[in-house]
């Protein structure tokens, strides 16, 4: 998930307000998109360790977006950021991987703290000799995908 312990966390907002910096936000890498379009573009070029999901993708529901997303990069780490959702739409996130759901778009130091969190899982995980393999099923969805 992470390159390695000292480069920045590479984070890709769609259709969000740009976060607030404040703390050690040198080591945070922000980039925004505007539509899913764009991010499924910016994903195929780039590597992000964390995605920030707006509810109000102007050219597909968000919920497309996520099945693409799931489909061709299914390890993708992502959070949800909106207001007031509905129970229904949490359920939906949470089926899709949400790790977490932020009533507003999170400060640089929330991103970081977060990011630091799923980070320190990663290594327990892998110290533990617990990998998160694609099945074969999984990789040719993975090749099909890709190659759109």
């Amino acid at each position: 998930m992470f390159k390695c312990q000292e480069d920045q966390v590479a984070v890709l907002g769609i259709c969000i307000e740009p976060p607030t910096m404040v703390g050690r936000s040198v080591e945070l890498n922000y980039h925004a998109v505007h539509n899913g379009r764009r991010a499924i573009d910016m994903l195929r070029m780039v590597s992000f360790d964390m995605l920030l999901l707006g509810l109000q993708v102007p050219d597909m529901s968000p919920w497309d977006f996520l099945r693409h997303l799931k489909a061709a990069f299914p390890h993708q780490k992502w959070a949800l950021v909106g207001g007031a959702i509905t129970e229904q739409q949490e359920v939906s996130a949470r089926m899709f991987g949400c790790t977490t759901i932020f009533e507003s778009t999170p400060t640089s130091s929330e991103m970081l703290s977060l990011t630091a969190r799923m980070r320190e899982r990663a290594v327990a995980k892998a110290l533990a000799g617990k990998f998160d393999r694609p099945t074969a099923g999984q990789k040719s969805q993975i090749r099909s995908a890709t190659q759109k």
